[in-house]
């Protein structure tokens, strides 16, 4: 029996050599190019304790062949103290959550917003690369970053739909995707692997609608995001919100100009709130 017991052990030990061996002749051969760089690296071997307090992988493990470790390391969570209803992050990192003067002054239409992590580093790279290469396999562990991070603020038990922005046809011809679609595609099936019972169409890509092309908000002033996305939302033909609460879902915020008007057009159409949940918070 010890006999045995040592042919096992050492043939347990020579399978791991072998597959050691086999792991670092891949990486050597077919090392993955950083979506970040464009660097090659050798995919890391994380350990599973490599997550959040909340035992969720964490951005590096989630990233895990798509960033290089430098990249990946280049992550911000959102942290308190935010803002309660945009969720822009203080200045000062002491403190408790409350609402920032522009907010108090002018609220939006939104009940509040909250992004995964700040649109720099790794994350933003990631989102462009998502967004204007099309590199829609990013899809997977983006939404699985947004999924954790609507666990962390919110119960998804307590949300009815979840509507992403749409694009307009024109746009969504050229890009081929959706992204704010691709990043909630699956959580259906997370919310699955956690027994949470959600109806078949909790998820309503067509709810929204995109009446009209907008420029690119990237480099424009609030005054004229505000005008860009004027009267270009609205709700799809015979569709109405019977007293939902909805959780809008968009790749990035920035004024939060699109996420209002956005808002105010679910509200408009029935719903009993609007929260809104982004990858990233630009600052």
């Amino acid at each position: 029996m010890r006999e045995m017991a040592h042919c096992v052990g050492e043939r347990a030990k020579a399978l791991k050599l072998v597959r050691r061996f086999a792991v670092a002749c891949f990486d050597a051969f077919f090392p993955a190019v950083c979506c970040g760089c464009g660097r090659l690296f050798s995919v890391p071997r994380l350990p599973d304790k490599s997550c959040e307090p909340s035992g969720e992988p964490s951005f590096s493990k989630l990233m895990r062949g798509y960033l290089c470790a430098a990249c990946a390391s280049d992550y911000h969570a959102v942290r308190s103290p935010v803002c309660v209803q945009c969720g822009e992050p203080f200045v000062s990192r002491h403190g408790l959550d409350h609402i920032c003067g522009q907010c108090h002054e002018h609220p939006f239409c939104f009940h509040s917003a909250r992004a995964a992590g700040l649109y720099q580093g790794g994350l933003r790279e990631a989102i462009h690369q998502l967004k204007y290469h099309g590199r829609d396999h990013l899809a997977g562990p983006l939404g699985r970053l947004l999924w954790q991070t609507l666990q962390h603020f919110w119960d998804p038990s307590q949300i009815d739909r979840v509507v992403p922005v749409p694009l307009h046809p024109s746009r969504l011809r050229e890009r081929g995707f959706n992204q704010a679609h691709l990043l909630v595609r699956q959580w259906p099936a997370l919310a699955a692997q956690r027994k949470m019972a959600i109806a078949s169409d909790w998820i309503d890509s067509r709810l929204l609608v995109r009446h009209r092309p907008t420029s690119p908000q990237i480099g424009l002033k609030k005054d004229q995001r505000a005008t860009n996305v004027s009267g270009a939302f609205g709700i799809a033909s015979g569709r109405r919100l019977g007293n939902d609460r909805v959780l809008l879902v968009d790749d990035v915020m920035t004024t939060g100009i699109t996420a209002n008007t956005c808002a105010r057009t679910l509200l408009r159409a029935g719903a009993a709130e609007v929260r809104v949940i982004t990858l990233a918070r630009a600052v």
